[in-house]
């Protein structure tokens, strides 16, 4: 409906111009234009609405041919309205609302119908007067929700097309009761329009399409409203509802669009955040090259849009980091399964680009991440190598000083390990070296280092253990070495270590020349009888 919003606009303005004074519009366009929105709604599938609009049209039709002495007069003819205000009023309720805040200042409006229905002079109309006052009360909390988050487009057509009827029926009721309801008065144009703008909203409810034409079309009804009312002999009741009506429901609706323009600023500059945050994720800036640094940073960068944002997981290879929840939305990952976890369900949906340029994002920087991890580490027992040391050591190294925590130094060597290759070939030798690996990494924590040094060698460096600390740590990793078996081999496994340090290092020379008196130890320990830990 959409494409029709320029041609209602100039129709609009033509008739603000040059509104009609013949009976043409009360007679025929009114009833007509209520019929034909009635049965485009039902065919829509909005059946309180357009059984409404219908009974509403069939009651403004048999006025017409009552007029035209078509049909008798009497109180059967009121049936249609009853019927279409009654469908009115269930339609409304159907409609979601929220506390009314701002809506409120339509409330002179209730008050000025409720003082309509003390007109002695209405007879049945008084009823009407009442239920107009109702329905306008009803209507402010479903016009709140448009202060709220988001403009909702659709909600103004079809809650400014109900505030021309009802604001054109309760200035009937006064005209009625006051000089006399002149034949062909404009106030039946805004019943028309209402009837439009209802319409209109009403069926593009829910689809969020382009409604500018529409509310353009809503605020020039809206100022239209007094120009329309404001005829001699015309009583003051309708002159300050038409005055005022228009006026605050015309600036309500201008400030709606400020406040949205105000939101689509703040969302572009969460936006904007987010993008640099993402920007800046990579290796280079998280220096531990930890995935899950990685997806600490993507979660603190997705909180700009979504400050809801509780936990990231990325299943089956890199954990979870902040928390999981019940309510998670999907990541596209290629291949992994990821999860963004929320402290609550959505009130409306992400756009699917975000989701996408996040996955993309966190899949690129792991990919760098473990690019770098693989220069640092030995790829057989995946622990740091020579290289891995020297990146790891400094920042280990910071750590203890800063704390004024110890370290300790653990020289390792798998004893006769040359005669595993010579007897059993290099692949059961490979087993035992990745076997001892996994021990190291299950034995220390994530602040200590465990390096393969050299060929069977190994190096630990423990953060916050003395060197009788070490010696028990040294001692759990030799029991569970002794005690494991590789196939083919017969008899246990044994290793000697030598152990250094157990102070506050004063800087990187002490600490190498603690990994130097380790390796003494550890050749101490090889002289004396292997299978033994030797202090320095």
């Amino acid at each position: 409906m959409a494409a029709y919003g320029p041609g209602l606009i100039a129709l609009l303005v033509f008739l603000g111009l040059f509104p009609p004074t013949a009976p043409f519009s009360e007679r025929f366009l009114t009833p007509l234009v209520a019929l034909g929105g009635g049965v485009f709604l039902w065919l829509d599938g909005r059946k309180a609405w357009g059984l409404g609009l219908l009974f509403l049209g069939l009651g403004d039709l048999a006025w017409t041919l009552e007029d035209l002495k078509r049909l008798p007069r009497g109180l059967l003819l009121e049936f249609p309205y009853l019927a279409g205000y009654a469908a009115l009023t269930w339609a409304h309720l159907k409609v979601p609302g929220e506390r009314p805040r701002l809506s409120l200042l339509l409330m002179p409006l209730v008050l000025l119908g409720l003082a309509s229905a003390l007109k002695p002079e209405l007879g049945i109309d008084r009823v009407y007067s009442v239920w107009d006052a109702l329905l306008l009360l009803l209507l402010l909390p479903r016009l709140e929700p448009l202060f709220r988050e988001r403009l909702l487009g659709e909600r103004v057509l079809w809650g400014v097309g109900f505030l021309l009827f009802l604001v054109a029926d309760m200035a009937y009721a006064f005209l009625e009761a006051g000089p006399g309801y002149p034949t062909g008065h404009p106030v039946h144009l805004l019943w028309s329009l209402g009837y439009v703008l209802l319409t209109w909203g009403v069926a593009e409810e829910g689809r969020r399409g382009n409604t500018f034409w529409g509310q353009a079309l809503a605020l020039g009804g809206l100022f239209l409203m007094p120009a329309l009312l404001l005829h001699d002999p015309t009583p003051w009741e309708v002159r300050v509802m038409a005055l005022y009506g228009g006026l605050v429901a015309g600036l309500g609706l201008l400030y709606a669009n400020h406040l949205e323009w105000r939101r689509t600023e703040e969302k572009n500059l969460r936006w904007t955040r987010f993008l640099e945050e993402l920007a800046r994720l990579s290796p280079s800036v998280t220096q531990t090259l930890s995935p899950e640094a990685v997806l600490m940073g993507a979660l603190e960068a997705t909180r700009h849009l979504l400050p809801q944002a509780v936990g990231l997981e990325v299943r089956g290879r890199r954990g979870l980091v902040g928390e999981r929840t019940p309510h998670s939305l999907a990541i596209p990952l290629n291949g992994d399964t990821a999860y963004l976890y929320l402290q609550g369900p959505l009130e409306e949906p992400v756009p699917p680009s975000f989701l996408s340029l996040l996955g993309e994002r966190i899949r690129q920087v792991l990919r760098q991440v473990e690019w770098g991890t693989l220069a640092l580490t030995d790829p057989l027992t995946g622990l740091l190598n020579r290289r891995g040391l020297e990146a790891e050591l400094p920042k280990l190294l910071a750590l203890a000083r800063r704390y004024q925590a110890p370290l300790s130094v653990v020289m390792l060597d798998i004893d006769r390990f040359k005669r595993v290759n010579d007897t059993y070939g290099h692949p059961v030798g490979d087993e035992v070296l990745k076997l001892l690996g996994r021990i190291l990494q299950a034995s220390v924590r994530r602040e200590d280092l465990a390096v393969r040094y050299g060929g069977e060698e190994f190096l630990l460096i423990l953060y916050g253990a003395d060197r009788l600390a070490a010696k028990e740590v040294v001692e759990r990793i030799r029991y569970r070495f002794r005690h494991q078996r590789v196939d083919p081999i017969p008899y246990p496994l044994t290793l000697s270590a030598g152990i250094a340090g157990g102070e506050v290092p004063e800087g990187e020379a002490q600490l190498e020349d603690w990994i130097l008196k380790a390796d003494y130890a550890l050749l101490r320990a090889k002289e004396t009888g292997r299978d033994r830990v030797t202090l320095a």
